[in-house]
């Protein structure tokens, strides 16, 4: 029987300063699990020095058109491994995570996953919104791209994969996934960096955010938030 690989995707632009980070905890999760771990950074046209850090790690490399929709579709046509796990360059990645991911999506009750999540400061209202988020999710079973998402590959092939839109391609894909099985949130919770929260004022950061999930709830487009989400953004869009 074949062995599994777990294929991490990480679409980015410009994330020379925090890829270092993931990209380290990748190398210790390959020497420490009983599994290959295959690694793809997808650029989005960086301008800063992202591909050259990438060239001191065993990652490959895949370009595509900038937006994180095109990105992760990009990323998942040219993975090879059985299962994928889409991450964002400023979350935190241990052994655990990896184990977690291949070992709960090779589960035959779960369609796909995804982890819990902390923010790395402890402001009140990133506290708040943790605990708001795993209430959400409880009702909504809806994944965030911060949450790590997880599934067999026949499953995302199944779901119709990412789709290359200007916003929200986590949420449209768990809208399209929860249709098809089970979604669940596993710990151990995955690490995130609440830069753009400190970067455009913790609660400006996450009222915008909140209005645009209820914005997209309600059908407006996703190329019309996006550029909202632009011109109200203290820091560039996090790819």
């Amino acid at each position: 029987m074949r062995k599994p690989v777990l294929s991490i995707i990480i679409p980015v632009v410009n994330e020379a300063q925090v890829l270092p980070d993931l990209l380290n905890d990748i190398q210790h999760c390959r020497a420490s699990v009983g599994f290959e771990i295959e690694c793809l950074v997808v650029d989005g046209g960086s301008e800063d020095d992202t591909i050259e850090v990438c060239g001191g790690y065993d990652v490959r490399v895949v370009t595509s058109q900038r937006g994180r929709g095109h990105q992760l579709l990009q990323g998942a046509t040219e993975a090879l491994g059985s299962v994928y796990l889409f991450l964002h360059a400023d979350c935190r990645l241990t052994p655990e995570h990896c184990i977690a991911a291949l070992r709960t999506a090779q589960g035959e009750s779960v369609f796909a996953g995804a982890f819990h999540l902390t923010f790395d400061d402890r402001h009140p209202v990133l506290r708040l919104a943790e605990f708001i988020n795993r209430l959400r999710f409880r009702f909504t079973r809806i994944f965030y791209g911060d949450h790590g998402i997880f599934l067999k590959r026949e499953n995302y092939e199944a779901a119709g994969g990412f789709r290359p839109q200007a916003l929200f391609e986590d949420v449209d894909l768990s809208r399209r996934m929860r249709k098809l099985g089970k979604l669940v949130l596993v710990p151990p919770a995955v690490i995130t960096s609440a830069r753009r929260f400190r970067a455009g004022g913790v609660v400006r950061t996450y009222l915008k955010m909140a209005s645009l999930h209820i914005l997209d709830w309600l059908g407006v487009s996703h190329e019309v938030l996006a550029r909202w989400y632009q011109l109200n953004s203290g820091v560039p869009k996090k790819e």
